[in-house]
């Protein structure tokens, strides 16, 4: 049997039920097995329960609510979590064999160190194929800045840089599913169920404030598109991810971070007015630039004038 670590895993689940069971293995599965697994049920109506229930391995925690989102469901894991480190995987997603142990490896030898996060690939759960890897559409990650000579890392950011770094990129990098987070460090950050699907970004970004980032090219999680998977316009998820930005506003309090978070607000109110106007909405996608223009240090004020 594989060594354990203070790792909670919160596995939020909807009608996943011929999913979840490949979840689960692929956590059973590590090379350093967490030492919790909660499956947050939020109001299934096929046969999730019985999926879960067939398991007797007892580190697996079965939590049943109402439907409330993915959000209220990963809250209610991190209520229940008690490990030092705390991950999440969607149920219908699965994890390669050493993703915690490299995360956990990370976070374990520098206590500065906030979260970790992962490359993964995409696969269709019809055909099997998989996409390529999510980190070579971010070059923002192989800055020289942020590289060092780490045994299976790509690089490490500081805490008084890993805002700003992160927001800097088109979207976030990671998805919450290959992300680990050192628990102390999120105890008063929590998901915002009504801000979909902005919560996410929401959530990544206030976490990069709490200390530093590591993270890896190395593929360690798999992500499934199938027919039933929420998946939305690519260019709607821009005006989302401004909701998730501007809700940032009080959070964003330092000065080595104010001028990066308001860049990145000036290009998502360009992507949202493109996106906007495209759709039909000249009038609303108008709105959204000339809100652009009234950003503090905007470059676009320079670019009117």
């Amino acid at each position: 049997m594989s060594a354990s670590a203070s790792v909670s895993v919160i596995v939020p689940s909807y009608n996943c039920g011929r999913f979840i069971a490949e979840a689960i293995d692929s956590i059973l599965g590590q090379t350093l097995r967490p030492e919790q697994i909660v499956i947050v049920d939020d109001g299934s109506t096929d046969d999730t329960e019985q999926v879960v229930r067939r398991y007797s391995d007892p580190c697996i925690e079965y939590i049943k609510q109402k439907n409330a989102g993915v959000g209220s469901a990963r809250n209610t894991g991190l209520n229940a979590a008690r490990g030092e480190f705390v991950t999440f995987l969607d149920a219908d997603d699965r994890w390669r064999s050493t993703f915690v142990e490299r995360m956990h490896g990370f976070l374990a030898e520098d206590p500065t160190v906030a979260c970790g996060f992962a490359n993964f690939v995409r696969f269709q759960h019809a055909t099997g194929a998989v996409t390529s890897d999510q980190f070579q559409y971010y070059p923002e990650l192989r800055r020289p800045v942020l590289l060092r000579d780490l045994p299976n890392a790509h690089g490490r950011i500081p805490k008084e840089m890993a805002f700003r770094a992160l927001v800097a990129c088109s979207e976030i990098p990671a998805y919450i599913q290959v992300m680990m987070f050192r628990r102390s460090s999120i105890e008063s950050i929590r998901f915002e169920p009504d801000r979909v699907p902005g919560q996410d970004t929401h959530f990544a970004l206030r976490s990069f404030m709490q200390g530093g980032v590591i993270f890896t090219d190395e593929v360690l999680a798999e992500v499934r598109r199938h027919d039933t998977h929420a998946t939305r316009d690519h260019e709607a998820m821009a005006v989302h991810e401004l909701d998730g930005l501007e809700a940032l506003a009080p959070h964003v309090t330092r000065d080595v971070d104010i001028a990066a978070y308001r860049d990145r607000l000036v290009k998502a109110h360009i992507d949202a007015a493109l996106y906007q106007t495209r759709s039909g909405g000249v009038r609303a996608g108008l709105q959204r630039y000339r809100d652009g223009l009234r950003i503090p240090g905007s470059r676009l004020r320079k670019i009117k004038g």
